[in-house]
């Protein structure tokens, strides 16, 4: 039976002793009044707060604790492991800023810990910033690349911030060293699905469940929302085309023009015969610059937009283009309103939907008399379709309602075969649009 602390008369240390026997043995009852007893005997001590500070978080008092452990911080100050518990239980009793400070001053006492910059990407994740909680996490993981749980939070992330090329590559590293770690499927199977790899997200998600018939990651969820059906006239995420074109930027070049027969800046050229010099041109999807190899001699600004950054990167190598910007094609068509002569577009509304808006927007971006020309994956006449290869293909009758809604002229239409794929010509169509 445990002594009742009003029984004996005991100094401070003794009391402390006694409480973390009590809670050693499950007795969080007497060794919460076995460390109030120590601060009764001792009020500056600062290991008997911190003590039972740590007792009431664990006991699901979170606001009581963070008051104790706060007063053992300003007794004995910089305890990187009393700070970890601080911040623990201020994030538990819903004070996330609070807890967000904690843990960047236990982080500049501890600045290689990989559990502190844990610690504060998961604060950073709490407070809906997952942005800045990025760099922590790959500091964590850099750290301490043996942490399967890190790499598996890191891999969410990033795949949660439309980089699921970078989560397999934080992944799949750890994966080979801790094969039997579920969590780290399970954010494999959701960077190949952002992807687009549907298959092998299914084969991470299937293993995930094998090690983990719990389910603690929600693998068959997962799974079941990778069978439903894709809706017909849904266009694709642009999490998932930035994701692919990450994916192939260093061999695009390579396998579009040696294997595929790739053709689409050299239509569009064809479509606008006689191009002054002195243009003011923006290359929308730019890719890696293989249009705007074939516009650049009638340039006289030259810009690319991309959402894919590895391929702008790949661009920026060929030393065509005055700007290039690795962002959404409407944000760079509407931060210049009337600013271009011409606006090129070689296989991007592939990955678009409806034509209206992407067409409005290039209206109103180009100056009076300016043209834009774009090829098309042709479709039936009256919409567009999504394709099993998840590219969008659009009617001819489509194209030209969206155009004459958007006030642009259509000065041209013709078909067109803008590659090969799977040993089979990709029926197409190429326009050029007028501004009046």
């Amino acid at each position: 039976m445990t002594e009742d602390p009003a029984c004996a008369e005991s100094p401070a240390p003794t009391a402390l002793a006694r409480g973390y026997a009590c809670r050693d043995s499950g007795d969080s009852a007497g060794a919460g009044r076995w460390f109030r007893t120590a601060i009764e005997a001792d009020p500056g001590c600062a290991e008997a707060h911190g003590a039972l500070g740590e007792l009431l978080a664990e006991t699901g008092r979170p606001a009581e604790a963070a008051a104790s452990l706060r007063r053992a911080d300003s007794l004995e100050p910089g305890r990187p492991r009393r700070l970890a518990a601080l911040a623990a239980a201020l994030a538990a009793a819903g004070d996330g800023d609070g807890a967000l400070a904690v843990c960047r001053q236990r982080l500049a006492l501890v600045p290689d810990s990989a559990p502190a910059h844990l610690a504060l990407a998961e604060v950073l994740l709490d407070l809906d910033r997952p942005a800045e909680a990025e760099a922590p996490l790959r500091e964590a993981v850099l750290l301490d690349p043996g942490d399967p749980g890190a790499a598996a939070r890191l891999g969410g992330l990033l795949t949660d911030l439309g980089d699921p090329l970078a989560a397999l590559e934080t992944v799949q590293p750890t994966l080979r060293r801790h094969p039997g770690c579920a969590g780290l499927q399970f954010q494999i199977g959701r960077a190949w699905r952002a992807l687009g790899e549907s298959a092998k997200a299914a084969a991470a998600w299937r293993t995930c469940l094998e090690l983990d018939p719990d389910d603690t990651d929600g693998a068959a969820a997962a799974l079941a929302g990778l069978a439903a059906p894709a809706a017909g006239t849904e266009a694709p995420d642009p999490t998932y085309v930035r994701a692919l074109f990450d994916r192939y930027a260093e061999r695009f070049d390579t396998e579009l023009i040696g294997r595929l027969g790739y053709r689409a800046p050299q239509v569009l050229l064809a479509a606008l015969p006689g191009l002054p010099d002195g243009l003011d041109i923006l290359d929308l999807g730019c890719g890696t610059g293989l249009a705007g190899a074939a516009f650049a001699p009638f340039a006289r600004r030259l810009a690319g937009v991309d959402l894919s950054p590895r391929m702008v990167e790949q661009a920026r190598r060929r030393g065509i283009y005055h700007e290039l910007s690795a962002a959404d094609l409407f944000t760079v068509l509407e931060r210049q309103p009337a600013a271009w002569d011409l606006i090129v577009a070689a296989d991007v509304f592939n990955y678009l939907g409806d034509l209206g808006p992407v067409l409005a927007a290039v209206a109103r971006a180009l100056r009076p008399g300016g043209r834009a020309a774009a090829t098309l994956e042709a479709g039936d006449d009256d919409g567009f379709q999504v394709a099993e290869t998840r590219r969008v293909r659009h009617g001819a009758g489509h194209l030209r309602a969206a155009a004459a809604a958007a006030g642009l002229t259509l000065s041209h239409l013709a078909a067109e075969t803008l590659r090969t794929e799977r040993g089979q010509p990709v029926a197409g169509l190429v326009f050029v649009v007028e501004k009046p």
